[in-house]
């Protein structure tokens, strides 16, 4: 009887004291046994909104553009805006001035990847390439360097420092 008693107590405690770990298919570490989930919902609410870029620089630092009178950038005399309108159902919207370049863009959807540091955008049309004028408009996945209630900072598939504000 008492190794009945011993063996049901350590059977017992041996689930008690598992570590059941991340199960949620919708957490960015889905799987992982030795960590709680973790969702991108806090950094998700701090994107919501309309953003301005404020300067891109390639990967040397040259400006590619700027809003500042005081910076003569490459695509200065192609742009006068480029803005970002995150929506709460997770849609967005690309905005430029001038207007001809943001009228073909469709709509697409967005998400930050709290595990990889990323803002990925995915389109909903069949077929279209998530990375819209490449040349242009960085569209593409973007890893996170900075995000706060007003500016984003990232950087793009081709190494671009994105700056961006809130408006």
């Amino acid at each position: 009887m008492r190794k009945l008693v011993f063996f049901l107590v350590v059977f017992l405690l041996s689930f008690v004291s598992c570590d059941k770990g991340c199960t949620d298919s919708s957490a960015c570490n889905y799987g992982i046994e030795t960590e709680d989930c973790i969702y991108a919902t806090y950094e998700e609410s701090l994107l919501v909104g309309n953003w301005i870029l404020t300067s891109m620089q390639d990967s040397y630092g040259a400006c590619i553009f700027s809003i500042s009178v005081n910076q003569d950038c490459e695509l200065n005399d192609t742009f006068s805006s480029i803005n970002f309108i995150f929506n709460d159902d997770k849609t967005c919207q690309v905005l430029t001035t001038p207007s001809s370049f943001s009228d073909p863009l469709p709509q697409a959807n967005w998400s930050i990847n709290l595990c990889q540091n990323k803002l990925v955008f995915t389109t909903p049309a069949s077929g279209y390439d998530n990375y819209i004028y490449p040349n242009y408009s960085p569209f593409g996945s973007q890893e996170i360097i900075s995000l706060t209630n007003d500016i984003f900072i990232s950087e793009d598939l081709a190494g671009n420092i994105l700056s961006w504000q809130k408006i």
